[in-house]
């Protein structure tokens, strides 16, 4: 019980200090991971995988039982007249007791295979573990970024709203001083209520994107967590197209657990034509007697003993052993077929997301241009305003510009940073 109340309070601890300070990608995989209930259920197929080859291996050792057997017969209508049984027309007790040990001699291979298709099968629910955990990181991941892009741009769009302001205010002035139209003033003031909409609607997809965050890492959906990011501005494509394509078909999750399962099937059709050979198995038995009221065995012979060989081979079983063998081997056929689709549908997947990343990185390049761009065109016509030498429509123009490009820049850095995600993925390495 103390042990239990140590834990909450460990846990507990663990989530006041996530609220408390902001999250980096790498704390928010490990909360987020050892709260995920997709690994506890796929951690909980890995036991349960263990289980039954211990279960399996169980049968080739050897095996003791006990019986026991108590009847209480009705009494005997007809007195018999035998050396071995004593008239008696009163109701007769008989007590039977036993126990056996059982040792598996030859099979057929079918105990030998079923613990291989065991093994096999373990493996592969330890592969399809890893699996999960990297598809829960990378929802995590998803969800880490998508968060701090909104952040972003309601940081921008506040920053927008400040600037605007000011020069609404400053026109506002020009106007009184006759040197601004009311023209100029009603347009910036629409443009402020415009990116205050804006601004509101942003707010609104913060909040979602950081409900779906939360989620991932087991939170309540309304819990205030903060992020940090390090490295955003880091951009690299060095990969190389048919190296990280040979990777993939080689180290991906899904592969290596159908090479396991194909394996397991393999194993399962020599288990099925086990049958087809005498099982043979060595047993050896203590036995009690005691039938009250009868002298049927003398007391020398209550408490005996038995070894031998049980031989049995089953001739003729209606077409039943070929039918079981004929399924395992056509559920070895789809484990194969299957593989082969993966395999086509992971050099799709690699290919897809190699391109992406490359289009992302480049997109990254040109935003950059753009908001270089933007700003030096953005600060002149701010001083050709400030001096009346623009209009407040070339003043918005510029504004929502620099704005755009800005946007277009922090996406095309999110966007490039979940690409190259997805492609760590498609490859088959962990991205926690």
């Amino acid at each position: 019980m103390k042990k239990m109340k140590y834990l909450f309070v460990l846990f507990m601890g663990t989530i006041v200090l996530a609220q408390e300070s902001p999250l980096t990608l790498e704390k928010s995989l490990e909360i987020g991971l050892k709260s995920s209930k997709e690994i506890q259920i796929s951690e909980s197929a890995v036991t349960s995988a263990e289980a039954k080859l211990t279960e399996v291996s169980s049968n080739l050792y050897p095996q003791l039982s006990v019986g026991f057997n108590y009847n209480h017969l009705s009494d005997v209508p007809v007195e018999f007249s035998s050396p071995m049984l004593a008239p008696s027309g009163d109701p007769i007790d008989a007590l039977y007791a036993n126990a056996t040990l059982e040792q598996p001699l030859f099979t057929g291979l079918k105990l030998l295979s079923l613990r291989k298709a065991a093994e096999y099968g373990k493996e592969a629910a330890v592969v399809q573990n890893s699996q999960t955990m990297n598809q829960k990181a990378l929802a995590i991941h998803s969800s880490f970024w998508n968060l701090y892009k909104s952040e972003r741009l309601v940081e921008m769009l506040r920053e927008n709203i400040k600037g605007l302001e000011k020069h609404l205010k400053d026109t506002e002035e020009f106007m009184k001083n006759g040197l601004a139209t009311r023209n100029d003033y009603l347009k910036l003031k629409v443009k402020v209520s415009e990116t205050r909409t804006k601004l509101i609607e942003a707010e609104n997809g913060l909040e979602v994107a950081r409900a779906v965050y939360n989620k991932n890492l087991g939170f309540s959906l309304d819990q205030p967590t903060e992020i940090k990011v390090d490295g955003l501005e880091e951009v690299s494509v060095s990969y190389d197209y048919s190296a990280i394509l040979e990777e993939a078909l080689t180290k991906r999750n899904e592969l290596v657990s159908s090479k396991y399962q194909s394996m397991a099937a393999e194993e399962k059709i020599t288990a099925a034509k086990s049958t087809w050979f005498p099982q043979i198995a060595a047993f050896g038995s203590f036995n009690y007697l005691k039938i009250d009221g009868t002298n049927l065995m003398s007391n020398n012979w209550n408490n005996y003993w038995m070894v031998g060989l049980n031989v049995k081979w089953n001739i003729w079983d209606w077409w039943k052993t070929s039918s079981m063998a004929q399924q395992a081997k056509q559920q070895y056929n789809q484990i194969e077929l299957s593989t082969q689709l993966l395999k086509e549908n992971i050099e799709v997947e690699v290919y897809k997301n190699y391109l992406r990343m490359q289009s992302e990185a480049s997109k990254v390049e040109v935003s950059k241009l753009r908001v270089e761009s933007a700003e030096e065109n953005y600060r002149i016509i701010n001083d050709k305003y400030e001096t009346q030498m623009a209009t407040s429509t070339e003043l918005i123009d510029a504004d929502s510009e620099l704005l755009d490009a800005k946007t277009k820049l922090i996406t095309s850095y999110i966007n490039y940073k979940i690409a190259k995600v997805y492609l760590e993925q498609s490859i088959g390495r962990k991205i926690y």
